[in-house]
């Protein structure tokens, strides 16, 4: 027993001086987390597997709230019958009437687009800082750090790391966009290819390279360096260090164990939400297009119940009619499809051709749901049987098929041509890179835009939605690419997740997407139009690398069909050029249909898994039970969604698609979150490698520590349930509270005693109190005079007010419109500047647009240059042309205030950063700053605290530097006495 305490006693010592030592204990006394535990005791038993429960109640339940709560907003609000105003034409007037559409689509595509507005720039620049972080990381001496203990070894072989890590992350998407994209670019207004007056800006074949380069773009470095950072620091966090795989364990090294709460079971549930409804969103899209290959191979607009629905076969489905004429009742009065097809004739018969629309339109929707079921069932079997068996085989197969289609096109197409391409567009792509990286569109985004510019909404239609889109999934992909990744180094984590399906994403679009638009080219050329019966024809044209014709007398041509791609729908493009190649076509739509099913089944699986590990704590295998709870979630929303569609015949998918504007949203506070992963992988790698101290060089208190601890977590690895309650440190509490509004106390007493301690001398004539002393009476005034002026903006100013410019100079005459030479320099301006509604007054149902135009356009004009004096020195003059309310604050005084509140945090930042580099403690400028930003009143705290606890520089600076002579005299040889 004396051996084992010593023994246990050394752990212990050795556990303390690692820099995870308490995160370690928290996890190995079960109180790493809220926990709900009952079943068996969690192992590689079968009787484990599937009988026992481990989840986290707070995660898990705000997850499941957060998301069927969402579902159910979209559902209950469906098509809102009068949701919008609409222009009608009436007696020659214009009016406005109310109108019915999907408000849901249209608040949440907003939000997406006022992301994209407003925050471009931060997007654009994050990624090329998060680029520009791993590859210094790649270089870096930490690159050959493991991803887990030193002598650990990769999980799985170097193919089915890769085949997963590919499926996982882009799978789906390359048969969706490979060919659709590029073509997209190409036909549609992009930042190269754009029209002015209908004259293309650039020929075709740059057009085509430039549509191939942006494809590229939205393909490469930029989308995966997200996954990297947060797989690379979960791997090494959990392999390594033994902290839970969740998100949250992501900002350990930052806060410490206040991740173990209210903060991080909320980052961890946003994570769920967000995969969910990621997986969710690309569940219930996909099948539009797996059921588009369906319909391809069986030559029929439906495979459910009737393969088709006309006056033919009518006696085989005339006992729907009630059914199909109560959803034409459902659909809004103003919808397209309704107020273009009516289900009655003026008799009262059925219109076959209406009725029949709607049956195949129903039958679409159900088999759509079908499809989402099926998937749902065999990723189920898939993530019940473990990463091992099913994630892995499914993975191998997607790949290993995919492979098989890129090749059989490359050997058929145009091989050459296809080569050439993936040459050429990888020059392209590495000479335009740093140009591309940080193009925002600054001048196409704005109000002064040309009119034969670019247009404005590509930036936030393409570019930013992709970042977004590829943010919102990092949580998801981060996670799943940390759990297969245990073994492998840094640097061979960053090849098999940056660099090889970076290759492997432009290999494929340079085939998919160089053989679409090389269709789409040559139906140009040909004549193959929009009106050509289903925009295709097969067409026998002299290639130039036959023989020439007089060479042998008979003309060598190439036969191949050519489709109109940019004619047909997104879902076909690829079937399109896979049956290009005659009898083989078919063939392989099969296997590109058994590839997407495949696909989608495992990111459905691997979604699943991911949101059991998050809401299990972290736990890598969690209990099957609730794999199957959260692959059940992902189909029930996709499926509740879906149904909602077949009441919305115009746009059968808009809940989906505002799901998903929804999701991308996400990815804006998701930016900042991965911004400080970056900071916090750096410093993790740091205090692995002792640069720096666990401890010793942080503050006592978290910037986020405001006294207040909603819950806890105790200890028991076997208790039911954990959760203790909270606590308030009212002490921290009110001070924090009383330094929001006077932050100036606590930073006068900083600075003196920084100044005390430091030792400091006079600074010319002024002493350092004396400089203290100013410095807080500055910080101050910019301090309240912020506060001031940001009250006082929100005063109203007249709408009517103006500027007088010029001055009237006696001699001069009034002629009636302006002032006669020399005089005639004096106008005013009107004041007017910011968002106002374009219409006074409030815009109804019954309105006349008319009259609203007319009322201001006529006086002085809705946009007035300037206007002229009436006399000589009076006021009078013509009206100003009329708006409606301003909308928001002026933002007059309100920007003076916000410039003076950011020298206040400058200040601030200052002061920390003198802080932390007296007391040698990590950081780094950028850090103060945002940290004095956002949080100043903690930032104060932190100062107040350190400088208090710490000891005096000086005398300690004394124990050092006799420390330092202390070892030199013992070190040194003796010195020879005098007398020898």
């Amino acid at each position: 027993s004396s051996l084992g305490v010593v023994l246990v006693q050394h752990r212990d010592s050795a556990m303390a001086e690692d820099w995870c030592a308490a995160a370690t204990r928290r996890v190995e006394k079960g109180s790493d987390g809220v926990w709900i535990r009952f079943g068996p005791k969690v192992d590689d038993s079968l009787k484990s597997r599937f009988f026992s429960i481990r989840f986290n109640p707070i995660t898990s339940g705000a997850a499941t709230v957060m998301l069927f709560g969402f579902v159910i907003v979209l559902l209950a609000i469906g098509v809102d019958r009068k949701g919008c105003l609409i222009t009608s034409s009436e007696e020659g007037s214009d009016i406005f009437r109310e109108s019915a559409c999907y408000t849901p689509k249209i608040e949440f595509s907003f939000w997406m687009k006022w992301v994209a507005d407003c925050f471009t720039w931060l997007y654009i620049g994050s990624q090329d800082c998060w680029v520009v972080f791993l590859v210094v990381l790649y270089f870096s001496r930490f690159a050959d750090m493991k991803l887990g203990k030193d002598d650990d070894v990769p999980e799985f072989s170097d193919f089915a790391w890769f085949s997963m890590v590919f499926s996982c992350g882009v799978g789906v998407g390359l048969f969706f966009y490979g060919v659709a994209e590029p073509i997209w670019h190409y036909v549609d207004v992009n930042r190269y290819g754009h029209q002015w007056n209908g004259t293309k800006r650039l020929p075709d074949n740059e057009r085509a390279q430039a549509a191939m380069n942006l494809t590229w773009f939205h393909w490469g470095l930029h989308g995966w360096v997200v996954y990297a950072v947060v797989g690379v620091l979960l791997a090494f966090l959990h392999f390594r260090k033994g902290l839970p795989m969740t998100i949250k364990t992501c900002f350990y090294p930052l806060i410490g164990e206040r991740i173990y709460g209210f903060w991080g079971d909320f980052v961890d549930s946003v994570s769920i939400v967000a995969t969910t409804m990621g997986v969710c969103t690309s569940l219930g899209l996909g099948v539009f297009q797996i059921n588009t290959g369906i319909k391809k191979l069986t030559g029929y607009p439906n495979w459910i119940k009737l393969s088709y629905y006309n006056e033919a076969n009518f006696g085989e489905w005339s006992d729907r009619v009630d059914s199909l004429e109560q959803y034409y009742l459902d659909y809004p009065i103003d919808s397209t499809f309704r107020s273009g097809n009516s289900f009655r004739d003026d008799d009262g018969n059925v219109i076959i051709g209406t009725a029949s629309k709607i049956a195949s339109f129903v039958d679409t929707n159900d088999e759509q749901i079908l499809i989402i079921w099926l998937i749902t069932l065999v990723a189920t079997v898939s993530v019940a049987s473990g990463l091992q068996v099913g994630i892995q085989s499914l993975s191998m197969i997607c790949l290993y098929l995919g492979m098989f289609l890129m090749m059989v096109i490359l050997l058929m197409d145009d091989t050459w041509y296809i080569m050439n391409l993936y040459t050429q567009s990888l020059g392209y792509y590495l000479w335009d890179f740093l140009r591309i990286s940080f193009y925002s569109a600054a001048f196409a985004q704005s109000d002064h835009a040309a009119s034969e510019g670019e247009a404005s909404w590509y930036m936030s239609g393409w570019t930013i939605f992709y970042w977004g889109w590829w943010i919102a999934f990092a949580p998801f992909v981060g996670i799943f690419f940390a759990r297969i990744s245990r073994g492998r180094t840094i640097r061979q984590f960053l090849n098999g997740t940056m660099t090889l399906p970076i290759a492997y994403n432009f290999a494929w679009m340079a085939t998919f997407g160089g053989a679409g638009l090389k269709m789409e080219m040559a139906a140009d050329k040909f004549g193959v139009t929009c009106d050509t019966e289903f925009s295709r024809a097969n067409v026998c044209r002299v290639v130039e690398r036959m023989r020439p014709s007089g060479y042998g007398g008979n003309p060598e041509v190439f036969c191949s069909t050519l489709t109109k791609l940019s004619c047909r729908g997104t879902t076909d493009m690829v079937f399109d050029v896979l049956y290009q190649y005659a009898d083989l076509g078919p063939f392989m739509g099969v296997i590109c249909l058994i590839s997407l099913i495949l696909y989608f089944i495992t990111s459905s699986d691997s979604g699943s898994l991911v949101d059991d590990i998050v809401s299990a704590n972290g736990i890598e295998e969690p209990p099957v039970v609730q794999r199957v709870y959260w692959a059940f979630t992902e189909g029930a929303a996709a499926t509740a969604l879906l149904y909602q569609g077949r009441l919305n015949y115009d746009a059968p998918d808009a809940g989906l698609r505002a799901l998903q504007s929804a999701s991308i949203c996400v990815g804006l506070p998701y930016t900042f979150l991965i911004c400080f992963m970056c900071v916090s992988l750096w410093r993790a790698l740091q205090y692995e490698r002792g640069e720096l101290k666990w401890g010793e060089s942080q503050f006592k208190h978290s910037v986020l520590d405001v006294g207040v601890t909603a819950y806890g977590a105790g200890e028991g690895t076997t208790r039911f349930f954990n959760l203790k309650g909270g606590s308030l440190d009212f002490s921290r509490f009110s001070k924090f509270m009383f330094y929001i509004v006077a932050p100036i106390l606590p930073f006068y007493n900083v600075t003196a005693q920084l100044t005390k301690r430091t030792a400091g001398k006079s600074e010319g004539m002024l002493s350092p109190m004396t400089w203290a002393l100013l410095k807080t009476l500055f910080a101050a005034a910019m301090f309240y005079v912020w506060f001031i002026l940001v009250l006082v903006d929100y005063v109203d100013v007249d709408a009517d007010a103006f500027t007088t410019f010029g001055a009237v100079i006696p001699g001069g005459q009034w002629t009636g419109t302006a002032w006669s030479a020399p005089d005639a320099s004096q106008h005013k301006v009107s004041q007017r500047y910011g968002m106002y509604r374009r219409y006074p007054g409030e815009v109804v149902d019954g309105t006349s647009k008319t009259a609203l135009d007319a009322q201001v356009t006529n006086e002085a004009n809705f946009f007035p240059q300037y206007l002229q004096a009436g006399s000589a020195y009076s006021d009078s003059g013509a009206a100003i042309g009329q708006v409606g309310d301003r909308l928001g604050a002026p933002l007059h005084y309100a920007v003076i205030g916000w410039y003076l509140y950011m020298t206040f945090a400058c200040l601030l930042m200052s002061l920390r950063n003198q802080v932390r580099t007296t007391y040698g403690l990590a950081g780094n400028i950028v850090e103060d700053f945002f940290a004095a930003l956002f949080v100043y009143p903690t930032v104060l705290m932190q100062l107040e605290e350190m400088v208090a606890s710490a000891p005096d520089l000086e005398s300690k600076q004394n124990k050092i530097d006799a420390q330092v002579a202390e070892k030199s005299m013992a070190t040194s040889p003796p010195m020879e006495s005098q007398d020898a």
